[in-house]
């Protein structure tokens, strides 16, 4: 097995003049993509690096982003993807964290950083493009876009090197909200990029998206899948990914063939881009993960684009993916859910009870992971805990007698309501039955179920949410309290933020939520 960086220089060597990115104000072909990763390796050796260093990549998604990436690599570091949406103080955080030394930042961020104060312990950072450096302090070095141009772009000595080593890290907030970060090796990224690439037959004719954020693990795909297989990555920035409709122009522009997304920016194309009316008949796959897809919205979105194989992907960060279901045909209309599927990418999955003992078919029980993508432990302020095997996910799903899994939602999502348990998931995925309603959450709060919802139409009333909820749910699970809203917040990754819907709620903040109508029971 190779590792990510020497699958991406069999490509460079094999077809140079192939278009590796495009996007991001960019157009990189192998050779080109190969000759920056180059400059960026010898530049962080140049400024100290040393074997298993951290390296900061913050950037919008562009392929100097990915150059950084592969640069890192080849230097025998770990790149760590940062949010470029998230404030200075939760950098802070994570730099202190896996002690980041050398950070890639554009010269708009790195201001943001001194203004916030939060760069006294980082030693080099290294400009992706021009623009002046702010003042900092006297130990810190900044090397310009103009010196990393100037630098040989020749490979640097091979260092050698395992699958096994650590390849990079992405940090996630987990349930105390504080930020972690999940270590991952080659091995643990080829296992899926490998898998998924033989499963749809990656090849160098494809055009693969790149919608998912670099710190996002659905980006794994986009990069190192397209660049194991000789692929182009067309990248969708970041305003173009809040528009539906600049979302599909891009994918007939680009004539892109494979899309792994959240299921909410394929629901943003059919609500506002056109998707049902204009298709997108360059798509040959659809993967989605990391929510579930409502079924009104996929069926519709199905026959949008007909032509294509979908996949539904399923697994934490922590695994990637660990588990994979493709859909033969469209979903009944009445159907409740979709599988997650069966265990892929070489894992084997587990159903315990709370005694860790097998359930029976169709008893809900926690998901287990054993397999290769399983991480190799969690970064924590230098040191390495290491995962546990089986790895405990936390996702509550069901075996049916199909050998299909189902997923029943989180573990900690599930709540008790005056005595009664309830499953967060099951109430949502009821709202979403419900013809106009374009997004939904349920979260409790003060013994009593609270019911957001972004309707499509807004001749929805909260007297349709409860008759549409009693013809679908026992008493004691139809949300108390149901607010109609406008909008509704959403992660850097696509996701519904349910933290700030639920602060949103208890402060009454409009302006997260706008809200259109609400009652209490």
């Amino acid at each position: 097995m190779n590792r990510l960086d020497a699958l991406f220089a069999q490509w460079v060597a094999r077809t140079p003049d192939q278009v590796a990115i495009d996007g991001g104000g960019e157009l990189l072909t192998y050779a080109e993509l190969d000759g920056l990763a180059n400059r960026f390796a010898r530049r962080f050796l140049a400024a100290g690096l040393h074997r298993g260093d951290r390296v900061g990549i913050h950037l919008p998604r562009s392929g100097r982003g990915v150059a950084a990436m592969i640069g890192a690599i080849r230097s025998g570091a770990v790149y760590v993807p940062l949010d470029p949406g998230s404030p200075p103080q939760r950098m802070r955080l994570i730099a202190q964290d896996c002690g980041l030394r050398h950070v890639v930042i554009s010269p708009q961020l790195l201001a943001s950083w001194a203004a916030a104060g939060v760069i006294d312990f980082i030693e080099h950072f290294f400009l992706s493009g021009d623009g002046a450096a702010p003042a900092l302090p006297p130990l810190v070095r900044v090397h310009s876009w103009a010196e990393l141009q100037a630098t040989e772009a020749m490979p640097v000595p091979a260092l050698g090197g395992s699958v096994d080593d650590l390849a990079y890290m992405l940090y996630t907030s987990g349930s105390t909200g504080v930020p972690k970060g999940v270590m991952l090796s080659h091995r643990n990224a080829l296992a899926f990029v490998e898998w998924a690439a033989e499963v749809i037959a990656l090849h160098s004719g494809d055009r693969v998206a790149s919608v998912a954020p670099f710190h996002f693990d659905l980006s794994v795909f986009d990069l190192w899948s397209s660049l194991s297989r000789g692929a182009s990555v067309v990248i969708v920035d970041e305003v173009t990914v809040l528009n539906g409709r600049r979302m599909l122009d891009r994918i007939h522009d680009n004539a892109i063939s494979v899309w792994y997304s959240v299921p909410s920016a394929l629901v943003l194309m059919l609500e506002s881009g056109g998707l049902a009316e204009r298709g997108a008949p360059s798509l040959r796959v659809v993967f989605f993960a990391g929510e579930v897809f409502p079924i009104k919205h996929l069926r519709r979105t199905m026959a949008a684009i007909a032509q294509a194989r979908f996949f539904n992907l399923f697994g934490p960060t922590e695994t990637n993916v660990c588990l994979a279901y493709e859909l033969t045909g469209a979903p009944a209309a009445d159907a409740p859910a979709i599988p997650i599927g069966r265990p892929s990418c070489g894992d084997d999955a587990f159903i315990l009870d709370a005694d860790g003992k097998d359930v029976a078919a169709g008893e809900i029980g926690e998901l287990f992971v054993e397999g290769p993508t399983v991480m190799l432990g969690y970064w924590d302020g230098g040191r390495r805990t290491p995962a546990r095997h089986p790895y405990p996910t936390g996702d509550m799903v069901a075996r049916r007698t199909d050998g299909e899994l189902m997923y029943h939602g989180r573990r900690d999502h599930m709540v008790k309501i005056h005595g009664y348990r309830v499953e967060l998931g099951e109430v949502e995925s009821a709202l979403h039955a419900h013809e106009l309603a374009q997004e939904a959450i349920v979260f409790a709060l003060e013994q009593r179920l609270v019911a957001v919802i972004v309707p499509s139409d807004t001749t929805l009333s909260v007297l349709d949410v409860k008759r549409h909820c009693a013809d679908r749910l026992p008493r004691y699970m139809i949300p108390a309290d149901i607010r109609i809203v406008t909008q509704l917040p959403h992660t850097s990754s696509g996701k519904i933020d349910r933290v700030r819907t639920k602060a949103a709620i208890v402060e009454g903040d409009v302006n997260v939520l706008a809200p259109v109508r609400s009652v209490v029971d």
